[in-house]
C-alpha cells in the first residue's frame, strides 16, 4: 500500500509540474495574443491617420504647396482703362496679391499698360498682349491656369465690372483669406458665386466717382442673376475650364461648391438657381449709364459675335427702368431711326 501511494504521489506530483507548463504556456499565450492585438490596433490606427492625410492632400493639392501669392486676379480687358485703377484698389483691399489680364483692346485704341505702368514694374500685374483677339474667355482661363497654378493659392477668374462680396452669419465684410481658409469651403476645388445685377441708378452720363459710389440699387427680380463665375485653386492637375463646354463654370472634373459650400451638380448650365447670396455674391455692375453702356457696344461683344444694336438697348431696360430721356439718348449716340 506504501509503494502504492508513493507510487500515486509521485504521479499527482507530476501532473501538477505538467499543469503548471501548461498554465504558464497559456499566460504566455494571451500575453502574445494581447500584444498581437494591441500591435494590429495600434498599426490600424496609425494606418487610417495617414491614409485620411493622403485623403486630404488628394483632395486639396496645395496642402503642402508653399504658394507666392494666396489670390490671383484674371481676367481678359477691352476697353476698360477708366476702371483698372478702381478694380485692383478694392480688389488688392479685398486680398488679391497678384493681377493677371489679357489686354484685348483693338489696335490702335488704349493699353492697359498705359494706366497701369505703376502696378507692372511692381509686378502687381502682368499683362499679357492679346490686342484683337478672338480667343475665348474660357481659352484664355485654362491657359493661365497653366502658367500660374504653381504661384497662386486661389484664381478669381472675374471680369472688370464685377466686384465680389463675402461674409458670414453677421454680414461684416471679409477678406478673401478670412473666407477662403473657413473650413465650410474645406472640400471645395472650385466656389461659384452668383450675379447680383445693379442697375443704373437713374444715371445718365458717366462721373469720376467710384462704381460703388454711383451705382447703389441692386435689381433682384433679373433671371440673369442665376449666372455665376468662380473662384479656382491652385495647383490642380486637372482642365479647368473646357473651351468646348461651359465658360463660367469649370469642367465637371472639379470639386465645385456653390458659395455657401454645398457640392454642385448641375452641369446643364452655367447657372446657379435660385441664386445664393447668403455668405456671398458678385455686384455685377453689368451696364453702368447709357453714356457708358454706349462706348461698351460700341466695342463689340466676346470673340467679336455679331449682334443687333435694338436687341442690346433692349437688354438695357431690362436691367434699368426705362425713361425717354435715356432711349433718346440711345437713339442720338447710335444714329438709330427708331421708336
Amino acid at each position: 500500500m506504501e509503494s502504492i501511494n508513493l507510487k500515486e504521489g509521485k504521479s499527482n506530483k507530476k501532473e501538477n509540474n505538467t499543469d503548471s507548463k501548461e498554465q504558464g504556456k497559456k499566460l504566455k499565450s494571451k500575453k502574445y495574443i494581447f500584444l498581437a492585438k494591441f500591435l494590429t490596433s495600434a498599426l490600424i490606427l496609425i494606418s487610417l491617420f495617414y491614409l485620411e492625410k493622403i485623403k486630404v492632400n488628394d483632395k486639396n493639392t496645395n496642402t503642402n504647396i508653399k504658394f507666392k501669392y494666396f489670390a490671383c486676379f484674371c481676367t481678359k480687358a477691352r476697353g476698360e482703362n477708366k476702371y483698372a485703377n478702381e478694380l485692383i484698389s478694392y480688389y488688392t483691399k479685398l486680398g488679391v496679391e497678384k493681377f493677371i489680364f489679357g489686354d484685348n483692346n483693338l489696335n490702335g485704341t488704349e493699353k492697359l499698360a498705359d494706366v497701369l505702368q505703376d502696378y507692372i514694374n511692381k509686378s502687381i500685374v502682368d499683362i499679357y498682349e492679346i490686342f484683337g483677339s478672338d480667343i475665348g474667355q474660357a481659352e484664355f482661363y485654362q491657359d493661365i491656369y497653366e502658367k500660374y497654378k504653381n504661384e497662386c493659392n486661389w484664381f478669381l477668374f472675374f471680369d472688370f465690372d464685377e466686384y465680389l462680396d463675402v461674409h458670414f452669419e453677421d454680414n461684416k465684410s471679409l477678406v478673401l483669406k478670412e473666407f477662403l481658409t473657413n473650413e465650410t469651403f474645406d472640400k471645395c476645388e472650385a466656389i461659384l458665386f452668383n450675379w447680383l445685377i445693379y442697375t443704373d441708378n437713374d444715371l445718365i452720363y458717366y462721373d469720376n466717382r467710384t462704381l460703388l459710389e454711383r451705382f447703389t440699387v441692386p435689381n433682384y427680380n433679373v433671371l440673369d442673376n442665376i449666372v455665376v463665375k468662380s473662384i479656382v485653386r491652385g495647383n490642380l492637375n486637372k482642365t479647368i475650364f473646357n473651351p468646348q463646354k461651359l465658360i463660367h463654370i469649370p469642367d465637371k472634373n472639379v470639386t465645385i461648391c456653390n458659395s455657401i459650400g454645398d457640392i454642385f451638380r448641375d452641369y446643364n448650365s452655367f447657372s446657379v438657381r435660385p441664386p445664393v447670396y447668403k455668405y456671398g455674391y458678385i455686384k455685377h455692375f453689368i451696364t453702368k449709364t447709357a453714356e457708358e453702356y454706349v462706348t461698351k457696344i460700341h466695342r463689340g461683344a466676346n470673340r467679336n459675335i455679331p449682334y443687333k444694336i435694338t436687341d442690346k438697348i433692349r437688354l438695357f431696360f431690362r436691367f434699368n427702368n426705362y425713361s425717354k430721356e435715356k432711349f433718346n439718348y440711345f437713339k442720338e449716340k447710335l444714329n438709330l431711326n427708331i421708336d
